[in-house]
């Protein structure tokens, strides 16, 4: 069964947005008013937000997990899930579950904007691996041991924190 973790980390982003007014300077020597520019700085703020989405011990090896994340990682969220739905692999159907798990987590609990949300961090792991033996496989070398291996993904999304 696979076990999820969630956390939030809150990030403050100053954006400066500049603003250009024209003043009229009257010159006490000539009569033609020439304008001058001055440029004034008005602050806005948005306030951007970061969620972590963690999924444990995913049934696939994370050598077939990675070869799918590497080709969705630049996308945004909604085109990776686009693009996920139609790779027919069991990796691209996990993680197009984990990443709808994330948007939902993002969206619902931590109050991001599902429009502005980007993939900060895709990150494969190595989960547990389960050893059992097999005659079959190597029944003079390795044992017979065959490694059955799991996998964790972490998923990092950032957005803007609707208000």
């Amino acid at each position: 069964m696979a076990t999820t973790t969630q956390k939030t980390t809150t990030v403050k982003k100053t954006t400066a947005v500049k603003k250009t007014v024209a003043k009229v300077a009257k010159a006490s020597t000539s009569k033609l008013s020439t304008p001058k520019v001055v440029e004034a700085t008005s602050v806005a703020q948005t306030r951007l937000g970061l969620a972590k989405y963690l999924n444990k011990n995913l049934k696939v090896s994370p050598r077939k997990l990675r070869l799918v994340v590497t080709a969705v990682k630049a996308l945004n969220p909604q085109d990776a899930q686009t693009r996920l739905k139609f790779t027919n692999t069991n990796a691209a159907r996990l993680l197009h579950k984990t990443i709808q798990d994330a948007i939902a987590s993002a969206k619902n609990n931590h109050h991001l904007d599902s429009s502005t949300l980007k993939f900060t961090e895709m990150r494969v792991d190595e989960g547990m691996k389960i050893k059992r033996m097999d005659k079959s496989h190597g029944s003079r070398f390795a044992r017979g041991i065959i490694q059955k291996r799991h996998s964790r993904l972490v998923i990092v999304l950032s957005g803007t924190i609707q208000s």
